[in-house]
């Protein structure tokens, strides 16, 4: 039985069919629904307006002029007395729930005070005497009293349906009481209860719900007749078709005419093409995987090449202080055009070139390596930017068939007074940043594309740095990142970023502005490559101490961490804690690191958003201090191994340790939040 059920779920005829029946069924549901919406509505509507003209002719019952007299005399005049009177008979006489005079306190309209209250026959409401004061906590009410007062609204509805403490679904009506002067100095409400409206849209519902129901099925009865002739029956035979052939691999008989419909028709036909195709595809889909696995080893082993052709290691520069060099390159497709370098040109000289190739992919990479290569050769024969650019420019002009140019920005750190001397060739303008200040783009002189046209003169800039500024290069794939709007992150939005990293360094500055392309752009596709750089001139006096490894020194490591704390408010435990760990560490390095000789110790400390950061660093024997097992502490000092004790408790004390080796430097970090 439950085979037969299966068999009857899986089968084509009953899904279609079934499929036709639920859909029509939902059609008419959908009918009903809006029919039923579109008269509920328009009955609202009426009903509305109606309740409007009885409050606007209510409003006429009462003098707009005595409202403020009214409450001074409490209710006592024969004018009040008889306007209630009018308002009470008509309430009774138009069936409405309540008919009631409010004065509402302009300065906030969250409050009222009642003048009039009449209350209809069974309506189990009591009325509000006169003065009778309350808090309008319902938003909508406080928003329709301000805007009639104002004179934006004529009048005001309000439909209560939901939350009604017991009470009848309602329609409150707000229409103004005007003085002589036309000025709005009270409000008359009605309220009239829905049972009419309610019980005229229900016969409605019921009558649309049947007749769309059963025009319904017997449109779905006929399509079923037609459907199982034109359309199940011949696209069965097609997909019995297609299974034999998928099983098989063999070509069968043609289909011919087998229905009228021309897409079952053009499908059929179809199958008996796609045989054929197949079979031709499937004696050459061998050779075709072939190359295509072949031509992806070859670009696998380029994005290797070219990722290896820049430098890509960080730190780089791991035992210099004055400066902090980060760069990444992103590429749209396997291998990109873009690309950036940097490097020592000797102690106190740092080169520092990025550049954009013309197109993509294989050629773009070549062209990119040929133009490093060439700027890396001529960077060493100690002549300036604009010169080399010049040089490079027509080395690649005498050799450019296929007419490929690269924009270039190069520049030249003079590390020792953080001026740099650049030239640029149709490169963007990089962004500086001024300790203390923002980044901004700073203009400068171009030149034309390196290239392009030989006998191109560049010309020579510069750029002043002082401690604690920032250079960010960039290639046009950063502000030009696309999303799937097809807008552009643009310059401001990339200024707007890094202002946001500003205090971070080079390496979080360029991880920021990545996420934010990343979560600008989305899903959309990458059609350019995104390559960033950033330097910091750092201020290493301030953060960094450098002293002999030896133990007389001790003290002074200890007060310059503390002084960092203390100026940042570290409290005296923490203190302690963190001054144990910086012992530790540093005696460790004293005793240890350079065995008998004396080598250099480098402290380095900083605050940062609540967490301090110390990291030591030496060029002593490779050691990681953190491989060394715990001590177990349960144990007698008798019992217990000699050492790891301090390590231990170092572990303890600050929140995280970190221990690698570098560039033939031990590196240790440890940080604590204070």
């Amino acid at each position: 039985m439950m085979k037969k059920l299966q068999k009857l779920r899986s089968n084509l005829a009953i899904n279609i069919i079934s499929a036709v029946v639920l859909l029509l069924l939902i059609f008419s549901l959908i009918v009903s629904t809006i029919g039923y919406v579109s008269f509920t509505n328009a009955l609202k509507r009426e009903y509305a307006e109606t309740t409007f003209h009885i409050a606007d002719t209510a409003a006429t019952l009462v003098n707009g002029d005595r409202i403020d007299d009214y409450l001074a005399e409490g209710g006592t005049s024969a004018d009040y007395q008889q306007s209630k009177e009018r308002l009470d008979i008509y309430c009774e006489k138009m069936q409405v729930s309540i008919v009631y005079v409010i004065k509402v306190d302009t300065t906030d309209y969250k409050r009222f005070t009642s003048i009039f209250n009449s209350v209809g026959e069974d309506t189990g409401y009591t009325p509000w005497e006169i003065g009778y004061q309350q808090d309008t906590t319902n938003e909508e009410y406080a928003q329709i009293y301000h805007d009639i007062y104002s004179g934006s609204l004529a009048y005001g509805t309000v439909y209560r349906t939901k939350n009604l403490n017991g009470a009848p679904p309602h329609i409150t009506t707000l229409a103004p009481i005007n003085n002589s002067q036309g000025e709005v100095v009270a409000l008359m409400c009605i309220q009239r209860p829905m049972e009419e409206l309610i019980e005229a849209t229900r016969p409605y519902l019921i009558n649309i719900g049947i007749s769309t129901l059963l025009l319904s099925l017997m449109v779905a009865f006929t399509s079923v007749i037609y459907l199982r002739k034109e359309f199940v029956s011949p696209l069965r035979r097609v997909t019995d078709e297609a299974h034999r052939f998928a099983t098989e691999n063999t070509k069968g008989e043609d289909f011919g005419d087998i229905s009228k419909i021309n897409e079952i028709l053009d499908l059929a036909h179809s199958i008996d093409i796609m045989e054929v195709d197949m079979l031709r595809y499937i004696e050459n889909l061998t050779s075709v995987t072939a190359d295509k696995e072949r031509i992806g080893t070859e670009l696998n082993v380029a994005k290797i090449i070219q990722e290896n052709s820049i430098p890509n290691i960080f730190p780089a520069f791991p035992g210099r202080n004055e400066f902090d060099v980060y760069a990444s390159m992103t590429p749209a497709k396997e291998v990109g055009g873009d690309f950036y370098n940097f490097f020592l040109i000797d102690d106190d000289h740092l080169a520092m070139v990025i550049g954009d190739v013309s197109g993509k992919g294989i050629p773009a990479s070549l062209f990119m390596m040929l133009t490093n290569i060439l700027i890396t050769d001529r960077m060493h024969q100690d002549t300036t930017p604009a010169a080399i650019l010049t040089s490079v420019n027509e080395s690649i002009c005498e050799h450019n068939k296929a007419d490929m140019f690269v924009t270039l920005w190069l520049g030249v750190l003079e590390i020792s007074t953080g001026k740099i001397i650049a030239a640029n060739a149709g490169h963007d303008d990089p962004a500086i940043y001024r300790k203390g200040e923002r980044f901004e783009i700073v203009k400068s002189k171009h030149g034309l594309v390196v290239g392009a046209m030989s006998g191109i003169q560049y010309k020579n800039f510069e750029i002043q740095l002082n401690k604690g500024d920032k250079i960010f290069l960039y290639t046009d794939g950063v502000p030009e990142a696309t999303n799937s709007d097809n807008k552009l992150f643009t310059l401001e939005s990339m200024v707007k970023s890094l202002n946001d990293a500003k205090a971070q360094g080079p390496q979080g500055v360029l991880e920021h502005i990545k996420n934010s392309v990343d979560a600008f752009v989305g899903d959309a596709p990458q059609f350019d490559d995104l390559t960033m750089l950033c330097l910091e001139l750092k201020d290493k006096d301030e953060n960094t101490l450098t002293v002999d490894a030896t133990t007389d020194n001790l003290q002074q490591v200890t007060d310059f961490v503390d002084g960092i704390l203390e100026a940042n408010g570290a409290s005296m435990k923490t203190l302690m804690q963190i001054d144990l760990a910086v012992e530790e560490i540093y005696v460790n390095i004293a005793n240890y690191a350079y065995g008998e000789s004396v080598g250099k110790a480098e402290i380095t400390a900083a605050y940062n958003d609540g967490t301090i950061t110390i990291i030591f660093k030496d060029s002593g024997t490779p050691y990681n201090p953190l491989e060394k097992p715990d001590p177990d502490i349960t144990l007698s000092a008798d019992e217990r191994e000699i050492g790891g004790l301090g390590v231990f408790l170092t572990k303890k004390n600050m929140d995280t340790v970190s221990y690698q080796y570098e560039n033939g430097y031990n590196i240790f970090t440890m940080t604590k939040r204070i």
